[in-house]
């Protein structure tokens, strides 16, 4: 059972999500976030000291559904890696189509306030991650002799992106994100093709895209996202305890972490809990360790 101040965040995240969709960030006041939630400003204020801050969860609400469903495509094992690149293309465009009002008002508010080219940080800190982590997917499918062209292909990319987020905006566009993302996968087929071939200069040095993708601390390894170290551990559940109701106790274990890590706010002391739970097993010590090094980042802001 989620905590009722957890719900209570989400909640007042998609009442604002939805106001904002009808008339803009800018011209929704706190208040009516209040009403549409039916508390009082006061109790909004005990969750979010500001719209500011309001706002600033939203974009990281809207991140991390993204990099959770992509995480659920990287665990998909049967799947080559242009197949889970190609996934991940559709996951992203889909959530697009899904949060599309939403997003049409933020733009248009940007515009509104004479800041269309200053994304909020929280955005440009996302964006910088999805970069590396574009980076990474391009290795992947194309190999280690494409690095000095990830740029180029980026470039490629990140622009056809754009234009496919552009057209899912316009309401009389009828192309599917499964369309687009094989469009954009067949560009760069031929793109890598060219490269190969031709061995042209890089129009973007591999220097320039470092100083690209160091828009932000961290970055967007999905091999080292929470959800799939605890898949990794699970999968050697029963190799490593013989115990059938010790390897019990570690798999309820496992699904509530799995299940706090996808709340909105994870609560430190459940997932410190279940951390201890697993420390406890000598045969979990090292991923255990593993685990709690990575869950750090679902922790330091709850």
């Amino acid at each position: 059972m989620s905590h009722p101040s957890i719900d209570k965040k989400k909640l007042i995240l998609r009442a604002a999500m939805q106001l904002f969709a009808t008339k803009g960030s800018s011209a929704t006041s706190m208040q009516e976030i209040a009403e549409a939630c039916g508390m009082s400003k006061g109790s909004l204020y005990l969750h979010f000291k500001s719209k500011e801050e309001l706002e600033q969860s939203l974009f990281d609400y809207c991140y991390q559904m993204l990099l959770d469903q992509m995480t659920q495509v990287e665990l998909q094992q049967e799947l080559t890696p242009k197949e889970k690149l190609r996934r991940q293309l559709v996951v992203m465009l889909e959530l697009v189509l899904e949060l599309r009002e939403f997003l049409i008002m933020q733009f248009q508010d940007w515009h509104k306030n004479g800041t269309p080219y200053k994304e909020p940080d929280a955005v440009q800190a996302h964006n910088a991650k999805l970069l590396r982590h574009g980076m990474n997917k391009l290795e992947a499918v194309y190999g280690p002799e494409i690095k000095p062209y990830t740029g180029d292909l980026l470039t490629i990319a990140y622009g056809m992106v754009g234009i496919y987020i552009r057209l899912l905006v316009e309401p009389h566009v009828s192309a599917s994100p499964e369309r687009m993302a094989d469009h954009l996968i067949g560009l760069l087929d031929l793109s890598v093709q060219h490269q190969l071939t031709h061995r042209p200069v890089p129009l973007i040095s591999e220097e320039t895209l470092r100083l690209m993708s160091e828009g932000a601390p961290g970055s967007l390894d999905l091999q080292q996202h929470p959800l799939i170290a605890i898949k990794r551990i699970r999968e050697k559940l029963s190799d490593v305890i013989v115990d059938p109701d010790r390897q019990q106790e570690a798999q309820e274990t496992l699904q509530i972490l799995e299940r706090e890590i996808l709340e909105l706010r994870p609560r430190r002391a459940i997932i410190k809990g279940m951390l201890a739970n697993l420390a406890a097993m000598p045969e979990l010590a090292l991923h255990s360790a593993e685990l709690a090094q990575l869950l750090q980042g679902y922790t330091q802001h709850s």
